[in-house]
């Protein structure tokens, strides 16, 4: 781990990461500051320096920002709304805290699995108040929803362990419908339905597994560490982590190519910049509840085995030639480019869905062997073009940023999603492992 710096100094850096995003295939590489987990998925910042203390209990739920995130806040609004820094600023206004307040919801909960319509309704007081609290820096009101998030997530995580338990739950002879993309699906009225709701995920969960070919053990063992390993990793969320989320409803509805990045973030972003790292070759993204291959980086491991198509599914991360193999599925995407990425001459096993096999397909396991990718590809190019005839001749000069569209990231082959969830969010790509 990088040597600590003091809480000023921090914010300071991470203030200095607020940029227009520019797509980047991060790759999985090795790096000494940032080991790879051999854990349960843990939450990107909450491994790196941030504006908290790294020795605090991360188990505790953050309840109130620090003096330093207080004061990052109010930097942020004089960057993005009180300044010319912004390409088109936007007051910070009621009107802007609705947008925010929206964009919190959908980091927290876009799949609308945890929140019920009773626990909306006692947020909407905040809705014309956030403005408010980047302002002042009170910021109470983004963690007094993230304190209840994580309630949520640790009831419905129990809930599906004991549905798992029931040897009556599946039975599948019937005619039941499962609405697996809840976008515009409304609010749960109550935990009753909740459960409804939970019990019929558990189940989708349970029949895609055994359309693949799993045993009933296997698939409940399989299953009961998924859950586990989502509610662990929300518990391991430290206040950088709920920080981070809430100020990028700020600046994403100021530009959608603007976020703040947390120190790791900010990290893995100048790595990805200097185009050369170590890892497999592959650019991922999140689709759904997966992680999936968006394009394979020419000359890499990935694309020289021939093993690795745009749109398989990676659903298991396995260590050299006998490590087991870990089922990633619903892990940040970070997390699982932790596992992927490693020293050059290192061996990563793949459990893969073909795209053409479709979700439910047959698995595959595929090793790859980590080595030096290049990144030219993502590299800013320039020319100069001569356009026109006589006195309508002109010279132009052409910049052609071959990823600016995509997110910076928080590690090879992720996207920007905060922390985990049942249902997936923001598909952009993410740097590659």
């Amino acid at each position: 781990m990088p040597a600590a710096k003091p809480p000023a100094m921090n914010a300071k850096t991470t203030l200095l990461a607020f940029l227009l995003t520019v797509p980047l295939a991060l790759l999985a590489r090795d790096n000494g500051a940032i080991p790879p987990s051999s854990q349960a998925p843990v939450p990107a910042a909450t491994t790196g320096q941030g504006l908290i203390d790294d020795n605090a209990d991360a188990l505790s739920v953050p309840t109130a920002p620090t003096a330093d995130q207080a004061m990052a806040a109010k930097l942020v609004h004089g960057l993005l709304s009180d300044s010319r820094y912004a390409y088109r600023p936007r007051p910070l206004d009621d009107a802007l805290s609705a947008d925010m307040y929206a964009r919190y919801l959908e980091a927290l909960d876009g799949g609308k699995q945890f929140f019920t319509a009773a626990d909306i309704a006692r947020f909407d007081r905040y809705r014309t108040e956030l403005d408010d609290a980047i302002k002042s820096g009170d910021l109470s009101p983004a963690y007094a929803m993230f304190a209840t998030y994580r309630e949520r997530v640790e009831e419905r995580v129990a809930f599906a362990r004991d549905v798992l338990g029931q040897e009556d739950a599946f039975d599948f002879t019937g005619d039941d419908r499962y609405h697996y993309d809840r976008e515009d699906a409304q609010w749960a009225e109550n935990t009753a339905a909740l459960d409804d709701l939970w019990r019929q995920s558990v189940r989708n969960d349970w029949l895609r597994l055994k359309l693949a070919g799993k045993e009933r053990d296997e698939i409940r063992k399989t299953l009961d560490k998924r859950y586990a390993n989502l509610a662990e990793s929300i518990a391991e969320l430290k206040g950088e982590d709920v920080f981070q989320t809430f100020v990028n409803s700020y600046a994403n509805a100021i530009d959608p190519h603007t976020d703040y990045l947390t120190p790791r973030s900010a990290e893995n972003f100048n790595l990805s910049m200097s185009l050369s790292l170590q890892g497999i070759g592959a650019v991922l993204q999140k689709q759904d509840d997966v992680v999936a291959i968006r394009e394979i980086v020419p000359g890499g491991p990935a694309g020289k085995s021939g093993l690795l198509s745009p749109g398989d599914r990676v659903v298991g991360v396995g260590q050299g030639t006998s490590g087991e193999m870990e089922d990633v599925i619903g892990w940040r995407i970070d997390d699982v480019v932790a596992k992927i990425r490693g020293k050059k001459g290192t061996e990563v096993r793949l459990d893969v869905i073909p795209a053409a096999a479709g979700i439910d397909g047959p698995h595959e396991s595929i090793a790859i062997t980590r080595d030096k990718v290049k990144l030219e590809e993502q590299a800013a190019k320039k020319e100069v073009l001569d356009v026109g005839i006589g006195v309508h001749a002109r010279r132009i000069g052409v910049i052609t940023l071959p990823y600016y569209l995509s997110a910076p990231s928080a590690a090879p082959g992720s996207t920007a999603s905060r922390w985990p969830r049942a249902t997936s969010p923001t598909p952009r790509p993410s740097p590659a492992p």
